[in-house]
């Protein structure tokens, strides 16, 4: 079968979770033996075709005002015209069309949109066309449900109704509609997304096989445990307010005072580094780390008891959360999007509301008086894992696209 992979970066750096994902998947389906192309977008000048193992890259610039990988540099005015022509870029679905013309996918499977604009699903022609939503772009500018545009849309704002519409109505072209957690695609068929689609939840990978996971987990079980009482909690994530980091460290700092030997790790970056740093660089159960990538991410994990997720906005799936588990960590977690389908109450981690500051202290020094009880969750997690692997990834999707070309 030859799968063509549409999204808007697939490099990790600078694409996130949605290109690691992509790339996870494209590679894992040519290890099955499928041929695989993956179209993505590059800065102006950049264009080509390059090869990523036995996957096909190509990669051109979308005519706009700039390359999506450089929007954080531009003014609100530009983002707007962006936006603009980002509804249905000519450009994109010729480029696209020309490509899909020349490979003929038996399926195209589109991830990120944007900088490519819904005119990529036209490209498509006839083949059957899969779309995996892993964040709300559709029905945000923003993507995100986070900041004043994240709360126009959750309030139905109006002015906001043509961009939603237009996409909805763009939408019957899907053949199927996917996303990583119920909440997700819940959010968007109450929108009157995909009218005409299979709908199927396919949670993200944590990027380990089953194989590699059960050598971690005897690697993780046959450490010593530690005695001697200390609890280090994890954050890793981008140190901003929708992420609630700036609630862990309140919090944090109100329990901390009564047990000394509670630690708080902070890996990575964002616009509240400068103010956290500000307050608590010096407090010595605090340490910041910076953005950590490989086997720096790996040793952080190997020495925590407990990852801590405290986002306040509705979370898409939560990727660390499932990393977390490949090293037997349990999480504590909000009750935010996704997140509640990951975590289990008492087996893999704890859940609480987001923004309640007190039931975030409560927790954090419950947690603090039993460190053993935290450390027995570790086969919990372990099994959780198994749910998230590559294969078991890349096998729903392809049971999925088996089922489109059965009726096409």
């Amino acid at each position: 079968m030859k799968v063509a992979l549409i999204t808007f970066l697939f490099e990790p750096e600078i694409g996130g979770g949605a290109a690691i994902s992509v790339r996870l998947l494209a590679h894992d389906l040519a290890r099955w033996g499928h041929q695989v192309v993956v179209i993505t977008t590059c800065p102006r000048g950049q264009a080509g075709v390059e090869r990523s193992g036995e996957v096909t890259v190509y990669r051109f610039f979308p005519r706009n005002l700039y390359w999506i990988g450089e929007k954080d540099r531009q003014p609100a005015w530009k983002k707007g015209l962006w936006q603009l022509l980002d509804v249905w870029n000519p450009h994109a679905f010729w480029a696209v069309r020309h490509i899909l013309a020349q490979e003929r996918p038996d399926i195209v499977h589109v991830h990120k949109l944007r900088g490519l604009s819904p005119s990529v699903w036209a490209a498509a022609g006839r083949a059957p066309l899969v779309q995996t939503c892993r964040d709300y772009e559709l029905m945000s500018p923003e993507g995100t449900l986070s900041g004043q545009v994240g709360r126009w849309v959750q309030q139905g704002a109006w002015f906001l109704r043509p961009y939603q519409w237009l996409r909805a109505w763009f939408s019957r072209r899907i053949a199927a509609a996917t996303a990583p957690s119920h909440y997700t695609l819940e959010m968007l068929t109450a929108r009157r997304f995909f009218p005409q689609a299979i709908r199927r939840v396919v949670p993200n990978s944590h990027g380990l096989t089953l194989e590699q996971l059960a050598q971690r987990r005897r690697e993780v079980m046959a450490r010593p445990v530690c005695q001697d009482g200390r609890m280090h909690l994890l954050y890793l994530g981008r140190l901003e307010a929708v992420k609630g980091v700036d609630l862990l460290c309140a919090a944090f700092e109100r329990c901390a005072v009564h047990f000394p030997d509670l630690h708080l790790d902070i890996a990575g970056w964002g616009t509240l580094e400068p103010v956290l740093r500000q307050r608590y660089d010096r407090h010595p159960q605090i340490t910041f780390h910076g953005p950590l990538f490989g086997e720096a991410k790996d040793r952080l994990f190997a020495q925590s008891d407990l990852l801590v997720v405290p986002s306040v906005w509705p979370e898409v799936f939560g990727i660390v959360i499932a990393e977390a588990y490949t090293c037997g960590k349990p999480v504590i977690a909000t009750l935010a999007g996704g997140i509640p389908e990951i975590v289990e109450e008492g087996i893999t981690g704890f859940l609480l509301p987001p923004g309640d500051i007190n039931a975030l202290i409560e927790t954090l020094c419950r947690v603090a008086a039993d460190p053993s009880s935290v450390r027995r969750m570790a086969p919990a997690c372990f099994e959780r894992a198994r749910a998230y692997s590559v294969e078991r990834m890349t096998e729903q999707f392809l049971s999925l696209y088996s089922d489109l070309r059965a009726v096409a």
